[in-house]
């Protein structure tokens, strides 16, 4: 079913909170990690599966990855080559059940095809836990010879529970939808891809972009960006499917365009949608967010609606444009919305009404020497889960350090 979101447009200029209001957001837990070749990663999957979570990366044609307690114990497994064709998206994870929830990690990457000549493969290969060495790699999909490689993208992730994983994958031109696939144990299945996003489009504008994981509570869901039929703003698409396989396609027509694929989004228990991006309306680009609103009961087959909101956070802020940092997590907290943006200085909180508001004292979580890496995070419904490395130097050598934080925001503050 796809439900089609009217959009609304406010804009507001940024109004600072006093130092001394009372914070956006408390760090419920701060942990370093353990040292470790995947802690020292700077670009890392962080995926809920089950009661842990799966930190995976990859560099220099290995594949690292570890499960890490809620309580921010990390234990890494033996790393594993991955092969990958260059040119092609880097390596992307998912998480899935052999034996217990999350004890099994699939890589997934595009290789050159051993059977179609000039052409490509997607493989699936798993490694279960405490194994010396993973599986045989399994071809999930076949490109035809030909492929421009820079047109494809993958995403992948696992339902919260961690029973299963999942991959998405698609080649922007047009006439070509997404498709994803469950994986269960091992990556073998005989399910026969689902698509999204095939609906007709002028056979000159390919559809969609940015595809991506998206947050979720229980079973898992994905995302793309596509332009909105105005041709002046985006749509957020997402497939939300639970562990049974039921599925909902659902449109978040924005009154933006979204920029450099960088928009996260989150639900929450209530039934609404949070979405946080960098984009764009004449020109003007800023941190913005949306919200969803479901329709009130009964009539709850009726259409919500979408808000947008911009500029919230406007470019000058940070100097230009070019300097916007990314959005990493969005979430809510009673009425407002929370968005973590990830910045070099260290990831910092913004929360505002919603009505986009500033409400509350910004909160910049800690770096040494304000050289922060990229931001990893889960969203669920109480707190989001966060990860990033630090450059901290000391006595003339630098050493790079992984956190893991919990972000708790209160539905009211002081």
């Amino acid at each position: 079913m796809i439900k089609i979101r009217q959009g609304a447009l406010l804009a507001f200029v940024l109004v600072g909170c006093g130092s001394d209001a009372p914070p956006v957001a408390s760090v419920a837990k701060d942990v370093t990690l353990i040292d470790s070749s995947l802690a020292r990663l700077q670009n890392v999957s962080l995926i809920r599966a089950g009661d842990k979570f799966t930190l995976a990366g990859y560099d220099s044609g290995q594949v690292q990855w570890g499960r890490l307690s809620l309580d921010g114990v990390l234990t890494p497994e033996v790393p594993f080559a991955l092969s990958r064709t260059d040119g092609g998206p880097m390596p992307v994870f998912a998480a899935t059940q052999k034996s217990t929830p999350g004890d099994q990690l699939i890589a997934i990457a595009v290789t050159n095809s051993a059977t179609t000549s000039g052409g490509y493969d997607l493989t699936a290969t798993a490694q279960t836990l405490g194994a010396a060495s993973p599986a045989a790699p399994i071809v999930l999909k076949s490109f035809p010879a030909g492929t421009d490689l820079s047109t494809v993208q993958i995403a992948a992730g696992a339902a919260a529970s961690g029973t299963l994983g999942y991959v998405a994958w698609g080649i922007r031109v047009p006439g070509i939808p997404i498709s994803y696939l469950t994986l269960p144990a091992d990556a073998i299945t005989a399910a026969a891809p689902s698509t999204m996003l095939d609906r007709s489009v002028p056979a000159d504008v390919p559809k969609w972009d940015c595809l991506a994981s998206a947050n979720r509570s229980t079973g898992f869901s994905l995302s793309a960006v596509s332009v909105n039929p105005s041709g002046a703003s985006s749509d957020f698409q997402t497939a939300e499917v639970s562990e049974t396989g039921d599925t909902i396609f659902m449109t978040y027509p924005l009154t933006v365009m979204v920029e450099s694929c960088r928009i996260v989004g989150s639900p929450d228990p209530t039934g609404n949608y949070y979405m946080a991006m960098q984009g764009s309306m004449q020109g003007n680009s800023a941190i913005d967010f949306a919200t969803y609103y479901p329709p009130p009961p009964p009539d709850l087959q009726a259409d919500g609606t979408v808000t947008t909101y911009h500029p919230v956070l406007p470019a000058a802020v940070f100097g230009d444009p070019l300097s916007m940092p990314r959005p990493a997590w969005v979430t809510s907290a009673g009425g407002d919305v929370v968005i973590g943006l990830a910045r070099k200085s260290g990831p910092q909180v913004f929360r505002y009404t919603y009505n986009a508001i500033p409400h509350g004292s910004t909160l910049t979580l800690r770096s040494g020497n304000g050289d922060s890496g990229p931001v990893a995070a889960w969203v669920g419904d109480d707190a989001a889960y966060i990860t990033y490395t630090d450059s901290v130097k000391s006595n003339g050598t630098t050493s790079v350090r992984r956190y893991f934080m919990r972000i708790e925001s209160p539905a009211s503050l002081p």
